[in-house]
């Protein structure tokens, strides 16, 4: 790998005050194993392009219905607003539909970018790090994409201070060779039960606690700070959080955050025509 690999991202984010010290430059990578069920950027689930809808830029199928015309039979249909109604099952691998809607309704996420681009937007804000900000690799779970390693050493031989955001369900090879480029890293301990953490991210908690384990037994002086979503209904009881202490307590590591919830992904929901999987979840478990 080199300055010209690529990476699929979804964003790119200037001036960032909360992903590590100082003013930050966040890339936002795509591919998650996780599934999480209040997941604030589910377009960083799938580590492939996909199409989203914006249903409030859509002009109408009177007034134009192009989208329609380009899509497979039945996949679009007028909804009772007028508007484009889209069965995002037929239509997310469509991504040729973003160039026939001229309100740009429907866009492709994910854009493909080299090394070389990530690191020369970095550098437009260094005048603003001042020793303390840098790069941070963020999603998704950056590390999901193996050229995530490569941007990192490159980083560090431009003297740029690094931080990433995992979720730490990645290989402990990867999540290692990852660290020894960085500066700062946040790890994710959302649950330290098993069952619920399955539940509601779709994974065993034991490779993440394992890697932690492993991450700080490692680097036992690098800057590890673990943070916790304190979801409700899932990890916001006194009992739950006294569990992830102590798991932390026994590794050693009492740089903790706890996080509050916040719903601001359910109308990215909406854009993948997806449902939010918190609020079903909720809705199941009160029947």
């Amino acid at each position: 790998m080199n300055r010209k690999t690529t990476l699929l991202i979804f964003n790119i984010q200037k001036y960032s005050l909360h992903d590590g010290d100082g003013i930050r430059t966040a890339v936002f990578l795509k591919g998650c194993p996780l599934r999480c069920a209040w997941c604030c950027n589910p377009e960083s689930q799938s580590g492939e392009k996909e199409l989203i809808y914006r249903k409030t830029r859509c002009i109408g199928m009177d007034a134009c219905g192009l989208c329609k015309q380009a899509a497979p039979t039945g996949a679009i249909r007028r909804g009772e607003d007028g508007k484009a109604s889209l069965c995002m099952e037929f239509c997310k691998n469509e991504l040729r539909l973003a160039d026939v809607c001229p309100a740009r309704a429907l866009e492709i996420e994910g854009r493909e970018i080299t090394i070389d681009e990530v690191l020369q937007t970095v550098a437009q804000d260094e005048i603003f790090y001042r020793g303390k900000g840098g790069l941070t690799l963020s999603g998704g779970e950056p590390l999901f994409q193996k050229a995530s390693i490569a941007l990192l050493k490159e980083a560090k031989e431009d003297h740029i201070n690094t931080a990433i955001e995992t979720c730490g369900f990645v290989s402990t090879e990867r999540l290692l060779e990852a660290a020894a480029y960085l500066d700062e890293i946040f790890f994710d301990l959302k649950s330290a039960e098993e069952e619920k953490h399955i539940r509601y991210t779709g994974v065993s908690n034991g490779p993440i606690i394992a890697n932690l384990n492993a991450l700080k037994k490692a680097y036992p002086h690098k800057r590890i700070r673990v943070r916790t979503p304190v979801i409700p209904g899932f990890n916001d009881t006194k009992e739950a959080l006294s569990a992830i202490e102590a798991v932390l307590s026994e590794i050693g590591i009492y740089d903790w955050q706890k996080l509050p919830y916040h719903a601001y992904g359910v109308g990215k929901y909406e854009m993948l025509g997806r449902v939010y999987p918190l609020d079903q979840m909720r809705a199941q478990e009160n029947f």
